[in-house]
Parts: C-alpha cells; sequence; structure tokens
C-alpha cells in the first residue's frame, strides 16, 4: 500500500498544473509511521536527482556547436542563449522538478506533526523531520539560484524572492517572497534541522550534520554574511575534511574520479539537460586555458575528442552531474570568507590546502598573496577551476558582478552573438509561462 500511496504521491507532484491547482486525496496516502515517511524522503530520482541545471546551462563554462545548438528544440536553446522568454516547455521542467520534491517535504513535516502523538520514537520522527527540512531548504536555494537576482543587502527587503511553498495543500495560491524571507525561510529550516541531523548517515544521500553545516556555509556565503558561512564552512571541515589527492588518480580514465567520492558530504546530482551532457558541450578554450601543465586537473577534468575538450571530471564517476557538498567547496568558501575577513595567511592555507592535491607533487608550490585583493582574485580563480558543472558558477558570476567584477558572457551561434552584460535583469531567469499564467505570480523583470 505504501508503495502505491508513493507512486501517487510523485504523479501529483510531477503535474504542474495539478500542483499549482489540486490537493491530493488525503484517502489514497498511507503515511502512518517514521518509515513511511523516511521512505519518502529516500525516493533520491525525486528528492536529489532531479536537481535544477537551470544555473550551469547558464554559466560559461561551456560551448555549443552550430549543429549541436540547431537540433536542441526552442526553449533549449532560448535557455542557452538567455532568452528573456520562452526558456521552459510547459509542465515538465525545472520548476516542477524544484517545487515536487518541496512538495514530498511538506508532506513529510505535515504528517509527522499530525502522527506526532502516535508515535512512541520520539528521535525517528525528529530525525526525518530535519531531512525534510534540510531538502526543503536545498531546494528553495537551488530555487534562488535561478529565478531570484544576488542577494543584495540594501535591496533584499524588496527584491522578488521565490515561493515559499510551507504546505502540502494544493489549494493554498502560490505567491512570492521577497529575497530577504527567501533567505531567511532557508536558514530558518537548516538551523531548525542541525540539531536533529546525525554526525554519521548509512550514506552520503541522506543528509548528515556535516551537510547541514555546510548548506548554511553556503547559504551565508550568497547572502555576504562572511564571518558565519567561515564559522559553518570550519564545523563542516571539522566533521569531514579528507581531499582526494589527484596525484593518485588514473587520467586515462574514462571518468577518473571513482564512486563513491572521499570528499563527499552531501550527494545530489541535476538533471541530465540536453545542452550540456558530454557528447553535446565543450570547454570553453578561455577556462581551460587556466590550467598549467602540472596542474592534475587539466588531464582528470578533461580529454579532448574529435571536436575539443569535454568535462569528464564528474564526482559521481561517470556522466552525470554531481551538485551536493563536498569538502573541496568547504575550504574555498572558508578562504573566500578568511580573505574577506582580512584573515591572509590563513585563507591562503586553506587555498594551497586544496591545490597540494590537485597539482603535480614534484612542482607543486604554494602560492602567497599580499593583499586581501589578491588573494580573492587567486581564490576566484581557484573556483571557476575546481567546482566545474555543479551550478555554482552561475550564483559566482551573480554575486561578483554586483562587487563590480564586470563578467561579460557571449555565445557565437550561428554567426550571432549572444551577451549577457554584468547585472542583466536576465540574471533572474524567466519563471515558466505556464506557472505565470496559472498562478498569477509577478513575473521578473525583462
Amino acid at each position: 500500500m505504501l508503495l502505491i500511496s508513493l507512486i501517487f504521491i510523485l504523479m501529483m507532484a510531477s503535474s504542474c498544473k495539478k500542483f499549482l491547482e489540486e490537493k491530493p486525496d488525503d484517502k489514497l496516502v498511507v503515511i502512518s509511521t517514521s518509515n513511511d515517511m523516511q521512505a519518502l524522503l529516500d525516493n533520491h530520482p525525486k528528492m536529489s536527482f532531479s536537481d535544477q541545471a537551470v544555473s550551469e546551462i547558464s554559466a560559461d563554462s561551456y560551448y555549443m556547436t552550430d549543429a549541436v545548438f540547431n537540433a536542441r528544440k526552442e526553449t533549449e536553446r532560448n535557455q542557452h542563449i538567455w532568452a528573456p522568454a520562452n526558456v521552459f516547455e510547459p509542465q515538465f521542467n525545472a520548476w516542477t522538478d524544484t517545487y515536487a520534491a518541496i512538495y514530498i517535504a511538506n508532506l513529510v513535516l505535515e504528517r509527522a506533526d499530525a502522527l506526532e502523538g502516535g508515535i512512541a520514537d520520539k528521535n525517528a520522527l525528529n530525525l526525518v523531520r530535519a531531512q525534510a527540512r534540510f531538502h526543503r531548504a536545498r531546494q528553495f536555494l537551488n530555487a534562488l539560484a535561478v529565478w531570484a537576482p544576488e542577494y543584495n543587502p540594501a535591496t533584499a527587503e524588496k527584491d522578488a524572492g521565490i515561493p515559499l511553498r510551507m504546505d502540502p495543500d494544493f489549494n493554498l495560491p502560490s505567491k512570492r517572497s521577497s529575497v530577504s524571507e527567501s533567505y531567511q525561510a532557508v536558514l530558518t529550516d537548516l538551523k531548525a534541522a542541525l540539531p536533529y541531523l546525525p554526525l554519521q548517515t548509512i550514506n552520503t544521500l541522506r543528509p548528515s550534520k556535516a551537510a547541514g553545516y555546510g548548506l548554511l556555509a553556503r547559504t551565508l556565503l550568497y547572502m555576504e554574511n562572511y564571518n558565519e558561512a567561515s564559522a559553518y564552512a570550519d564545523s563542516c571541515l571539522a566533521i569531514k575534511s579528507v581531499l582526494v589527492d589527484f596525484n593518485k588518480l588514473n587520467p586515462a580514465l574514462s571518468y577518473p574520479i571513482a564512486k563513491p567520492n572521499a570528499e563527499i558530504i552531501f550527494e545530489s546530482k541535476m538533471v541530465s539537460a540536453g545542452q550540456i551532457l558530454q557528447s553535446r558541450c565543450f570547454i570553453h578554450p578561455e577556462l581551460y586555458a587556466l590550467y598549467g601543465d602540472n596542474d592534475l586537473r587539466k588531464t582528470i577534468y578533461f580529454q579532448k575528442n574529435t571536436i575539443d575538450y569535454v568535462f569528464k571530471g564528474n564526482y559521481e564517476g561517470d556522466g552525470s552531474f554531481f551538485n551536493g557538498i563536498a569538502v573541496d567547496e568547504m575550504l574555498l568558501i572558508r578562504a573566500e570568507c578568511r580573505a574577506r575577513t582580512n584573515q591572509l595567511a590563513e585563507s591562503m592555507a586553506d587555498l594551497n590546502l586544496l591545490r597540494k592535491s590537485r597539482i603535480r607533487a614534484a612542482q607543486y608550490e604554494p602560492l602567497q598573496a599580499g593583499t586581501a585583493v589578491e588573494a580573492l582574485a587567486l581564490i576566484k580563480k581557484e573556483r571557476r577551476m575546481e567546482l566545474l558543472f555543479r551550478g555554482l558558477r552561475w550564483m559566482d558570476i551573480k554575486r561578483w558582478n554586483a562587487e563590480g567584477d564586470q563578467i561579460m558572457l557571449s555565445r557565437k551561434q550561428n554567426q550571432v552573438l549572444f551577451t549577457l552584460a554584468p547585472n542583466d535583469l536576465r540574471y533572474a531567469v524567466a519563471i515558466p509561462e505556464d506557472i505565470i499564467e496559472l498562478s498569477g505570480m509577478q513575473q521578473n523583470p525583462r
């Protein structure tokens, strides 16, 4: 009966129209134990393996040939060239996937509250609540990366954020909260979850305390709260800090970074979007040129096919796109935050700790920086070189352009040059038009 119920729930959550207009028939859903709720959260294809890939498609790590571009459907082409509208197919798209996972998290939280008096094992109940809050927070942050502007402390209270769905009732209207309210919802969920997340989990698909700290660090970095972001990254690294030594990997393999990967703190994946599959996208020459000959990532991350270099450095050990939480990102977050708070020695120590595992051992030399500006330049370069195809670059561009970095994006297809200027309104991607029509929500300005 539980299996039938789960299938029903996921079918309901897969339809945008039903998601916005209908409430599931509670008589068809039987969720009566903490095990039932855990089963919902362990539905990894829905909860962790269908994350939006828009933030990677929109970034500047790759290019497509005209032949590949012309073979894609219109919405995929539009997404690739930062079109102002019509960038998603109706009903089944990145928005649907994101809010389907949020719906499941909300359903677990609602049932946990409803059944609390009848479940004796309060620890198990608190654990599923904590996991649900983690998943909801993670998906809210994924949505913010795509459909909201960067967090600007001066304007966050009035900038349009995302709908904060906190209840599984489909009849409740969807309305956009402010950017400030949206980020606060992420923080609230994660801080409520942390006391009940375990130090150890049966696998990295279930959120742990380190994962909670890591997601808080990422969120607070985006909010420009560098002291707290650094502290949470530090707490995360105090639990797990193992780095994979690229000197010990075999670059001849199709996917040299095997799974399970010792650096992974929480595992999640973006959907395998058509624009960024290995067979269709090629590494931007400007990016490839950043790697020196003694940088082992040059052969661990990339290989040359008949056209150009393609990416093979995924942390999943195959062609799928890891976008979870890992040790290397935590070191880079702490390094950036320390540089921004004038802790130069500590910042460079973090950066060099990571680089030592990425550079050929015989040629490794630590980097040095005399000022915070120099340190930040090195760290920004390292983030671009290290965190490829993880859905993180888009937010980096948004937040760094807000500071004045003037990163201009451009793509040339069929002899037409498409550009995205720094701080362009299109950095907040258009919400699917069918969602706007059904909900009456405010569309992102173009």
